[in-house]
């Protein structure tokens, strides 16, 4: 299991009504020190132009990430996006994870997160050890605190 802080899902769903404004999906990254692994302790949100049916986010901002993760000791373990209807891993999404490794995870929030914070309705997935993705139960995945 992770342990979420609520700090972190509230501040999560924050920035997607910010950045999406209901109108278009955004993206987002749960990190955790790669010492503890299983804390989550902070979400970035990345350099991305979206749309109401996709994003993608900046090559250059991601290869800075990559070195700023790198000398900060931390490790990326969600992508969370929205979609603007319900939540379902596309095949956009399956081809193009962050960190395409086994046990990365992917969240999608359904209705550009206008709803409640939390994980209602929402769609998590999980890399398996052949590229492929297997549905996972947030509320079995997430300890909130």
């Amino acid at each position: 299991m992770l342990t979420l802080p609520e700090a972190v899902l509230t501040a999560t769903f924050e920035q997607f009504r910010s950045c999406g404004k209901g109108q278009r999906e955004c993206v987002a990254y749960w990190c955790a020190e790669t010492a503890t692994p299983d804390v989550l302790t902070r979400v970035v949100h990345p350099d991305h132009t979206a749309a109401g049916g996709g994003y993608e986010v900046d090559d250059a901002w991601v290869m800075r990430f990559f070195v700023s993760l790198h000398q900060r000791r931390e490790t990326v373990r969600v992508q969370i996006h929205t979609h603007p209807r319900g939540a379902g891993h596309s095949w956009i999404d399956d081809a193009h994870a962050l960190v395409p490794a086994a046990g990365f995870l992917s969240l999608v929030v359904p209705n550009f997160a206008l709803g409640p914070v939390g994980f209602d309705a929402t769609h998590l997935v999980e890399m398996t050890a052949d590229g492929d993705w297997a549905e996972r139960n947030p509320e079995k995945v997430f300890t909130h605190v």
